[in-house]
């Protein structure tokens, strides 16, 4: 099981939140970019060739930063249900404000009882489902994206 709760969890996925201090309306949130913060940010919105502005960071030397962007804090959980089905996370489920990442190693009832412990009788259930994965093709022009 994996799970993101807040900001910081979501760095190991390559999205590394470095000021709320940047926007003007103190609403977005500047986030650094690995490339594979990139790819989970372009498959979150859909946007297959996303650029990004200039990072301001270097990042680690094997991991580097390839761009930045401002994120608003509502954007946690769509980037979080992306980069936890994209590290390999069979299905994914939102409790309460958290975000849970079932792996193919856990037990069967493991949602049953992160529920309970919880205290909550429903979990949104997303995974890749589609008929092209994340994207369903379209009927008539048989178009992916």
């Amino acid at each position: 099981m994996k799970t993101v709760n807040c900001w910081n969890d979501i760095e190991p996925y390559g999205i590394e939140l470095l000021t709320g201090e940047a926007c003007g309306l103190s609403y977005r949130l500047l986030c650094d970019l690995t490339e594979r913060g990139r790819k989970i940010l372009a498959k979150c919105l859909g946007i297959a060739n996303l650029n990004l502005a200039e990072n301001w960071n270097r990042g680690r030397a094997e991991d580097p930063h390839v761009g930045s962007i401002m994120l608003t804090h509502e954007m946690l959980t769509p980037l979080a249900v992306f980069a936890l089905l994209e590290s390999g996370c069979k299905e994914v489920y939102l409790v309460n404000d958290s975000v849970v990442g079932v792996e193919h190693s856990d037990p069967p009832d493991l949602i049953e009882t992160v529920k309970r412990l919880a205290g909550v009788e429903y979990a949104r259930r997303l995974a890749y489902r589609g008929t092209a994965g994340d994207r369903n093709v379209h009927v008539m022009s048989g178009r992916v994206e």
